[in-house]
């Protein structure tokens, strides 16, 4: 099975995406490296179908990183996540990335969010192997989400922080996480980067 390889900065890191994967079902499809020497070594070792990479962990040249791995693995989709200012942004979808995802943050938390929209957006593969994973609830069907709801899932499909949501829907923080707590009980989510996974498997976000 083709993997999607996550280049991680610590070993804590790694191990949430490890359980993240765990979660989705995927845990033999998705590995974690720490830093770009790890992830050149095992791009040599297998065909990777996806790279998501932090742009902090592309520095100090994003663009040529991104270069180097299409140059080593051209079959390989490079994804960034991390603050990337537009510029950067734009250079390096120029120079072969298939975009940039957007965390405000950069915690872990965040990564994990990535993790959800790589796998969905980048991998037409993995989707099929989500689409064939038992839910932990038989079906999303009868499961209706209120429309504030709605709007805090897509806000964290976007990246955004509970601040930022708060901000966007002119409600607090504490506003946001009542209502993501109630989301993830329909939704049968343990976090942030489940609910992600579910909504986009089942439509709820596009």
């Amino acid at each position: 099975m083709r993997t999607v390889l996550v280049c991680v900065k610590t070993p804590q890191a790694g191990q949430k995406i490890s359980a993240c994967a765990t979660r989705m079902g995927l845990a033999q499809a998705v590995k974690s490296v720490e830093g770009s020497p790890e992830l050149f070594l095992e791009l040599g070792r297998r065909q990777v179908d996806v790279v998501l990479v932090d742009v902090a962990l592309a520095a100090p040249d994003p663009v040529k990183f991104v270069k180097t791995v299409r140059a080593r693995s051209p079959r390989t989709g490079v994804l960034l996540s991390g603050a990337a200012d537009p510029r950067t942004a734009a250079m390096v979808v120029a120079a072969g990335a298939r975009g940039v995802i957007r965390t405000p943050s950069n915690n872990s938390d965040d990564l994990l969010v990535a993790l959800a929209q790589a796998i969905m957006f980048a991998s037409p593969s993995l989707q099929r192997v989500t689409e064939t994973v038992p839910r932990q609830r038989s079906t999303l069907q009868g499961m209706k989400l209120t429309e504030r709801e709605l709007q805090v899932l897509r806000g964290m499909s976007e990246g955004k922080s509970n601040a930022e949501i708060g901000r966007d829907l002119f409600v607090s923080e504490d506003t946001v996480k009542t209502h993501a707590r109630r989301m993830f009980r329909k939704l049968g989510a343990r976090d942030r980067a489940h609910a992600v996974a579910e909504a986009f498997r089942s439509g709820l976000v596009c």
